[in-house]
């Protein structure tokens, strides 16, 4: 029986009921994803401005990015409470060409979703990119899954553009495969690279350091935390490529609230960063021999059998200081 025959009733048209339904389980979507977002988007703001703005070019772009997906993600669900009032005449001036402002709010909406996307995947690849510095190849990868998620953004913007004005159609399979596909083949890149260095570190440096095996140093927990969050991203972009083969077709979706997901991992990111719960490479460089620092008169030191090496507080970044304050024992 289809879900249309299902709202049937005395003097009650199946489809509108149908589409009713729709309407209220995608704004209910989007209305909670939408908070859950903005709590996560102000918090990393405030802890941004927090730490000062001045010389501090990076954290200046962090905040630029995270203001711009708060902004996309507000005005996506606005324009699409306006999209929901104008589907009922009764609700809309007389005087309203329906039709045509509806087809600029569902491009405007695919505009706004996109370069949520888009900007979500640079900051993915950032994380991925900062953890992996120097190794060339990793770099190369990286970049081109990037290129190819902005290419395919704007061929799917532009399809979008000709299917609402000219009327040209375009298979499901076809949108779907082009919207998604490159979104998930980037982060799922993005999101092993991270796991791969979350073994090496398990596999060279965790065994230099006096802690009991039960436990997860800091910087293993950070790259658990990136490494579970990516996956869980992944994971909604696989589902929201076969949505449209769902229980409700393609008139439910995900994506109506995706900009809004797609918006809180990379927020996440930058929330660490704010926190200074960050890593970089540096703190990876020195698993082959040994690892010591010192800081603020206090020496730390690893010790390996076959050799010791000092490093100067001063070659080290503020992760790998960190590291040795918090995990190694004195």
């Amino acid at each position: 029986m289809l879900l249309v025959d299902r709202d049937q009733g005395p003097g009650v048209d199946g489809r509108d009921i149908h589409l009713l339904k729709i309407f209220f389980l995608r704004l209910a979507a989007a209305a909670v994803s939408y908070g859950i977002f903005f709590c996560v988007g102000t918090s990393s703001l405030y802890s941004l401005i927090r730490r000062g703005l001045s010389c501090q070019r990076a954290r200046k772009i962090l905040i630029g990015f995270t203001i711009t997906m708060l902004v996309a993600a507000t005005a996506h669900l606005g324009l699409y409470m306006g999209q929901i009032l104008l589907q009922f005449p009764s609700l809309a001036a007389e005087y309203v060409n329906r039709s045509a402002l509806l087809r600029r709010l569902t491009i405007t909406q695919t505009c706004l979703r996109r370069l949520t996307y888009f900007q979500s995947d640079i900051i993915v690849v950032w994380r991925a990119w900062a953890i992996w510095e120097g190794n060339i190849y990793v770099h190369i990868i990286l970049a081109l899954c990037i290129v190819a998620t902005g290419a395919t953004s704007l061929t799917v913007l532009v399809f979008n553009f000709k299917s609402t004005f000219d009327g040209v159609r375009y298979t499901r399979d076809t949108q779907n495969f082009l919207g998604t596909f490159s979104l998930l083949v980037t982060n799922f890149t993005a999101t092993a690279f991270i796991g791969w260095k979350l073994w090496y570190y398990r596999k060279n440096i965790k065994k230099y350091i006096n802690r009991s095996k039960k436990g997860h140093t800091r910087v293993e927990s950070i790259m658990i935390l990136l490494m579970e969050s990516g996956g869980l991203y992944c994971i909604f972009w696989i589902l929201l490529m076969i949505g449209d083969y769902g229980y409700f077709g393609p008139d439910f979706g995900l994506e109506w609230f995706q900009p809004n997901i797609s918006g809180l991992y990379p927020t996440i990111i930058i929330f660490m960063v704010s926190r200074q719960m960050m890593i970089s490479e540096e703190v990876f460089s020195f698993g082959s021999d040994s690892f010591a620092a010192s800081s603020a008169g206090v020496q730390a030191t690893v010790w390996i059998p076959a050799q010791r090496q000092s490093y100067p507080a001063t070659e080290l970044s503020d992760d790998a200081l960190e590291l040795a304050k918090s995990d190694v024992a004195p």
